[in-house]
């Protein structure tokens, strides 16, 4: 003879085991995790000569580690006055970013063409980054402070070597 023992979870009990679950999957999620990927702003110095309008975009995630690339493109115009024309400045960028939320530590490495004919002007230029962004998770306003020292190899001056020249920058827009 077998027993007739059938066990049933009561419904607040199993109702409650799956809220649990949907508590549970929902702190997978890391606070600091974008879902503004996409970012325009106004850059100020850092890798153009002068001023360059930027937009990036991050291509990777994981827990506090981000990383994107950056196009940008800038002129001389209205800032240099003892330059021989005015010529437009493509600055390139691969950058990464760590930070739980809204502040981060950015870095990056870069490459920057200036587009001028003139022969006394560097043409090419190579920077390194390293500064604070301050970008909301879901997007909204974006600001950038950053040390960029610039290499090139196209010194022209008496010293062996290649130049390192210390540049800042100061970028503000919006991530979306």
């Amino acid at each position: 003879m077998r027993p007739n023992h059938t066990f049933r979870l009561p419904y607040p009990l199993l109702l409650a085991g799956l809220l649990l679950l949907a508590l549970q999957a929902r702190a997978q999620r890391h606070p600091g995790t974008f879902s503004a990927m996409n970012a325009y702003y106004l850059e100020m110095g850092g890798n153009s000569d002068t001023y360059s309008l930027n937009f990036d975009r991050l291509l990777y995630q994981y827990y506090n580690f981000k990383a994107g690339v950056r196009a940008g493109i800038g002129t001389n115009l209205f800032f240099q006055e003892g330059e021989p024309g005015v010529y437009p400045v493509v600055p390139l960028e691969v950058l990464g970013m760590v930070g739980g939320t809204q502040n981060h530590v950015e870095f990056g490495l870069g490459y920057t063409r200036r587009f001028t004919g003139d022969p006394d002007l560097l043409h090419n230029m190579y920077f390194a980054r390293v500064g604070l962004r301050y970008q909301h998770p879901q997007g909204g306003l974006l600001v950038r402070l950053a040390v960029t020292p610039f290499i090139s190899p196209e010194n022209d001056s008496g010293t062996p070597g290649v130049a390192v020249v210390p540049r800042f920058g100061l970028s503000v827009g919006r991530s979306f």
